[in-house]
C-alpha cells in the first residue's frame, strides 16, 4: 500500500487530512520549506536559512482563521508569531536529524490506512483513497513525507513527554493546591453605573478618527464568477434502468440480504484497570465453576454479579447479535457457539465474559424487487461519486491550466458559470456563506493575480471553481458617517478608564479601612451589594473567572484581618475581592489524578525542552523581509 500511497498521495488533502494525527507543534505547510524553494531568508538557524515562503504560508494559515480579515493591529503581531513558529519548527527538524528519529514505512502506512475519509465499511479502501486525490495536483510523494514527518515529531513529542514524572512529594503540593477552599467576598463597580460621567467632545471624536483611520474603512469586495458541481445533481441524472440494478444486485446480494442474527446472553467481568486483570479472571472463572457445578443457575449469576447493569436486569440477555456491530473478540466467541451453548469464560474488548447462545436466526436474502429503492439509491450514489471525483479532477485542471477564463471548465465538465454579488472577507450570500469560499476569492492569486482558484470542496458535496471579475478596495468612511460610532467607542474606553480609577481609590480605603463600610462611605455602593460565596474551589463557577483567579492569587490573611486585591473584568466592570480565610486542600492523591499529573507535567516538560532548544539555537530573524 505505501508504494502505492507514494504514487497517489497529493493535494490539500496533504494539509487538512493530516490534521487528525499532526502534533499540536507542526504547521501545516511547514513541509514546503524543508524541500526548499525561495532565497530570500526569514531567519537563519543554526547555519540553516529559513526562506521567507515558509513564514508566508504559516502567516496565511493564521490569518486564515479570520477569515482572511484581520483585527486592527494584528498583523504584525501574526508575523511575529508566524515566524516564531516556522523557527521551532526548523529547530524540531534539526533535533530530529540529530537524533536519527524517523517513522517507518509501516507505521506511515498505517497511519494513512486509520484516516476515516479514506475508509469505506471501517476499512481502508483504495479506490476511495484515490477518489479523494484525483482532484488534486500536487507532488505525488507529499502526502506520505507529510505524514512521515508528522508521525516522526510524534517520535520525538513521546521521548520528551514519556520521560516526565513528578515526585511523590510534589504531586502531594499539587494536589493539597488544587484542592485549596478559600472564602471570599467580592463587590462589583458597575461600568454602566458611572458611564453618565463621561462626557465626550467634537474634539475628542475627531482626535480619535484622525488616529485610527485604519479602524474605520470599508470592507474590501469583490464580484465572483463561478461554476459549482453537486453531487446529489450528478446522483439525479444517472441513467438507470431494471437490467442495470439486477446485475448490480446479483454482484452485491449479500449486502442486501437480513443478516444472520444471533440472540445472546452474558455474564461480564469488567477490566478497567490492566493491573487488575489477573483479580477479574479469578473472579469469572470462580462464576463460572458454580455454573458447571450446577450450585447457581446462569441467570442468577448475570442478575446479580455481572457487571452489565443494564443485561443483568433481564437475566444477562442482550438481544440480537449481528456481526460487524460488536468487538472482533466478542463477535468470535459469540459466532463460536451452537444455539444453546455456553461458553468458558472469554477475554473481550470489555473484560471477562461467559456467553450464552439461546437462538440463532439465520440470514434471509432479499428479492430484487424487495431491495429495489435500496439498490437505486446505492447504485446512483456509486455513479455519483465517481463521476463527482472524474468532474472535479477535470473542473481543477483545466481552470488550472486556462487560469484566466472559467468557460474553458464550464465546458469541459457541462456546467453554466454563475455570477455572484457583492462580497467581503467577512459576508457573503449563496456558496460565499462558506469561509472557504470567501478565503479563495480574497487570497492573493485569485483576487490581486485574477487566477481562477483551485477546487474548492464544500461541506455538503458540492465543489465550486471562482474567480474575481469585479472588486473594490477598501475606502475611508467619512467621519461624519462614523461619527456615532467613534463617540460610542470613546465613551466605552474613558468610563472603562473611570471605572478602573474609582475602583482602584476604593481598594486603597477597604484596605486601610479593613472593614466593608469603607464601601458605604465611598458613595460607590452599599454593603447589601457584596456578593458573599462562602468557601470557593478553583473551579467554582459562582465567580467570574477573573475574580477567581484574582481570590487564589491573594496571600493567606493575617489573623484578624482580610486580604484585599482588585481586577478589571473584560465587561468594563471593576471587581473588589476581600480574602477572609483558606482552607487546606486534601493531599490525596487519587487514582485517576495521576494521569492527568503526568500529562501536565509532560507538556511542561515539552515546553521548557522547546524553550531550551531555543536558547541554545544561534537564531537570526530578519521580519524586514516579510
Amino acid at each position: 500500500m505505501l508504494q502505492s500511497i507514494h504514487d497517489k498521495a497529493k493535494g490539500w488533502i496533504a494539509y487538512t487530512i493530516v490534521g487528525v494525527i499532526v502534533v499540536p507543534f507542526a504547521l501545516t505547510g511547514i513541509y514546503d520549506y524543508l524541500q526548499g524553494g525561495g532565497n530570500t531568508s526569514a531567519a537563519v538557524v543554526n547555519g540553516e536559512e529559513v526562506p521567507v515562503q515558509a513564514v508566508q504560508n504559516a502567516l496565511l494559515q493564521m490569518k486564515q482563521q479570520f477569515g482572511g480579515q484581520l483585527p486592527e493591529g494584528m498583523d504584525a503581531a501574526l508575523k511575529g508569531n508566524a515566524l516564531d513558529s516556522v523557527v521551532s519548527q526548523t529547530l524540531i527538524q534539526q533535533k530530529i536529524r540529530d537524533g536519527g528519529y524517523r517513522a517507518s514505512n509501516q507505521e506511515v502506512a498505517d497511519a494513512i490506512a486509520k484516516i476515516e475519509v479514506f475508509q469505506k465499511d471501517g476499512k481502508f479502501d483504495q479506490a476511495t483513497y484515490e477518489n479523494f486525490l484525483k482532484m488534486q495536483r500536487r507532488n505525488p510523494a507529499e502526502f506520505e513525507a507529510q505524514v512521515r514527518a508528522d508521525l516522526t515529531q510524534q517520535q520525538l513529542r513521546g521521548a520528551v513527554v514519556g520521560t516526565a514524572f513528578l515526585p511523590k512529594a510534589e504531586a502531594e503540593q499539587y494536589q493539597a493546591l488544587r484542592n485549596q477552599q478559600r472564602d471570599v467576598e467580592v463587590f462589583t463597580l458597575k461600568m454602566a453605573d458611572l458611564q453618565a460621567q463621561v462626557q465626550i467632545t467634537d474634539d475628542q471624536i475627531a482626535k480619535h478618527y484622525e488616529q485610527n483611520k485604519a479602524s474605520y474603512m470599508t470592507d474590501e469586495r469583490a464580484q465572483l464568477a463561478y461554476l459549482e458541481l453537486k453531487r446529489d445533481d450528478l446522483a439525479a441524472s444517472v441513467t438507470v434502468d431494471d437490467a442495470t440494478l439486477k446485475t448490480w444486485f446479483e454482484d452485491k446480494a449479500d449486502q442486501y440480504a437480513q443478516p444472520e442474527e444471533r440472540i445472546a446472553s452474558h455474564i461480564l467481568v469488567g477490566v478497567e484497570d490492566p493491573a487488575k486483570d489477573a483479580d477479574a479472571k479469578k473472579r469469572i472463572d470462580a462464576l463460572y465453576a458454580e455454573i458447571q457445578a450446577g450450585t447457581r443457575t446462569f441467570e442468577a449469576i448475570a442478575r446479580a454479579d455481572s457487571d452489565d447493569k443494564i443485561a443483568a436486569e433481564k437475566d444477562g440477555q442482550m438481544g440480537a447479535i449481528v456481526a460487524g456491530d460488536w468487538g472482533a473478540e466478542f463477535e468470535k466467541a459469540v459466532f463460536a457457539l451452537k444455539a444453546g451453548e455456553t461458553s468458558a469464560p472469554v477475554k473481550t474488548e470489555a473484560g471477562y465474559e461467559i456467553i450464552r447462545v439461546t437462538e440463532i436466526k439465520p440470514a434471509k436474502p432479499k428479492t430484487f424487487e424487495e431491495a429495489k429503492a435500496t439498490v437505486e439509491a446505492d447504485y446512483r450514489k456509486e455513479q455519483a461519486e465517481q463521476a463527482f471525483a472524474d468532474k472535479s479532477e477535470a473542473l481543477g485542471r483545466i481552470a488550472y491550466e486556462q487560469d484566466g477564463d472559467l468557460a474553458p471548465a464550464a465546458k469541459e465538465v457541462g456546467l453554466n458559470v454563475q455570477q455572484l454579488d457583492w462580497i467581503t472577507p467577512v459576508q457573503g450570500q449563496g456558496i460565499a456563506t462558506n469561509d472557504k469560499v470567501r478565503a479563495a476569492a480574497f487570497s492573493e492569486d485569485v483576487l490581486k493575480s485574477g487566477k481562477n482558484s483551485e477546487v474548492v470542496e464544500l461541506d455538503d458535496g458540492t465543489a465550486v471553481v471562482l474567480r474575481v471579475v469585479k472588486q473594490e478596495a477598501a475606502t475611508q468612511k467619512p467621519l461624519e458617517t462614523v461619527r456615532e460610532e467613534v463617540r460610542a467607542t470613546l465613551l466605552a474606553q474613558e468610563a472603562r478608564k473611570l471605572t478602573t480609577q474609582k475602583g482602584e481609590e476604593l481598594l486603597k480605603k477597604l484596605t486601610e479601612a479593613q472593614a466593608w463600610s469603607a464601601l458605604t462611605a465611598s458613595g460607590l455602593g452599599a454593603e447589601t451589594a457584596i456578593e458573599k460565596p462562602g468557601m470557593i474551589g478553583r473551579s467554582d463557577a459562582k465567580l467570574a473567572p477573573e475574580v477567581l483567579d484574582k481570590a487564589f492569587a491573594l496571600a493567606h490573611p493575617a489573623a484578624g484581618k482580610l486580604t484585599w486585591g482588585s481586577v478589571p473584568l473584560a465587561n468594563g466592570d471593576y471587581a473588589v475581592v476581600a480574602l477572609k480565610a483558606v482552607k487546606a486542600g486534601d493531599a490525596t492523591i487519587k487514582a485517576d489524578a495521576g494521569t492527568a499529573d503526568s500529562q501536565s507535567t509532560g507538556s511542561r516538560e515539552l515546553e521548557a525542552f522547546m524553550k531550551g532548544l531555543r536558547e541554545a539555537a544561534k537564531v537570526e530573524t530578519h521580519i524586514e523581509n516579510l
